[in-house]
């Protein structure tokens, strides 16, 4: 049975989406809560969304789903890749948490066509690739602007379904089974018998379940109740001007000495030290590392970009250069 990595994703909390220009190695398969857009800026990659896989080239555009395992791999040349990873509560266009939005976006496959071309997807990416090369404060104004729009040519353009999971049926893959799983640990975060009525739920034991959980995605859990109330906390502490103390038992702690404890062994700094800290090298730790990314080069990356935005509506590449 496979074992999948599950990622916590590093956000700037002004930010609804983390920007990374970077060249790939390989990833180990693994899934996380963002939506994340891939293109290829230069050369080729192969792309495997479980249980497909496909080559990305240059100007090929991917979207992969929230809680999707993939990973990624070089083909054996030199790459370029932008990726976009953008926070799954601004697809929360529902009410109904045990709803998700899948969207199918993959120009190297062309499974299903978007109704508008895949040149204003690679323009609108292009451009966010470019302002995050920038320091100046009005780039990550820019930068939101340009991510909010991204979203809504998702909805109106990308053919998507709703993907309803059920709270009584046990689904039959272990993905959907840990998706289950994580959709009700989500629902009922402040339970204080969260354990066994989650048991309960899916029809296993609580040795069963620990069982399970280390051979999929390699936690206990314990560990997952916990990534998931620290995920939310740290949506809580970025977006919300609420207390500590509220934001431990909004996310199901028994009291504040245990959130700070949680906190601070995952992250490396008490709540308070991450509300108010903005400096890159004091961010939170990822759980696990599991992008392999090489070195490339900046300048050519930002001139392959330019060439995807194009000079109209008032739109200049000058604006781009780089200081």
């Amino acid at each position: 049975m496979n074992s999948y990595i599950f990622e916590t994703i590093e956000h700037h909390k002004e930010s609804p989406a983390k920007v990374i220009i970077t060249s790939i190695d390989h990833s180990d398969y693994h899934w996380h809560y963002d939506y994340e857009l891939i293109m290829v800026v230069k050369g080729e990659i192969i792309l495997s969304v479980l249980p497909e896989f496909c080559l990305m080239q240059e100007g090929d555009i991917a979207l992969v789903n929230s809680k999707e395992v993939h990973g990624f791999q070089n083909n054996n040349q030199e790459n370029i890749c932008l990726i976009i990873q953008i926070k799954n509560e601004f697809f929360d266009l529902s009410d109904d948490k045990n709803q998700a939005y899948y969207f199918y976006l993959n120009s190297a496959k062309e499974a299903v066509k978007p109704r508008i071309s895949y040149t204003h997807f690679q323009r609108t990416l292009a451009q966010i690739g470019l302002e995050s090369g920038h320091m100046k404060k009005t780039s990550n104004l820019r930068i939101q602007g340009l991510i909010y729009m991204l979203i809504s040519d998702l909805f109106d353009y990308i053919p998507h379904d709703i993907q309803q999971f059920a709270n009584e049926a046990v689904q039959n893959t272990d993905y959907e089974e840990v998706l289950k799983i994580i959709r009700f640990i989500e629902k009922h975060l402040i339970y204080d018998n969260l354990t066994e009525e989650l048991c309960k739920s899916i029809g296993m034991s609580e040795k069963g379940l620990y069982r399970f959980l280390k051979s999929t995605i390699d936690m206990t859990l314990k560990e997952l109740i916990d990534v998931t109330r620290l995920n939310h906390a740290i949506y809580l502490l970025s977006y919300t001007d609420k207390d500590n103390s509220t934001i431990a038992s909004e996310c199901g702690f028994c009291n504040d000495n245990t959130f700070y404890r949680c906190f601070k062994k995952m992250y490396g700094m008490t709540p308070l030290v991450y509300k108010n800290n903005t400096a890159d090298d004091k961010k939170p730790k990822r759980i696990k590392e599991v992008q392999g990314y090489l070195d490339y080069s900046k300048r050519e990356a930002f001139q392959l970009l330019k060439k995807y935005v194009e000079i109209e509506g008032g739109l200049r590449l000058d604006a781009y250069a780089q200081d």
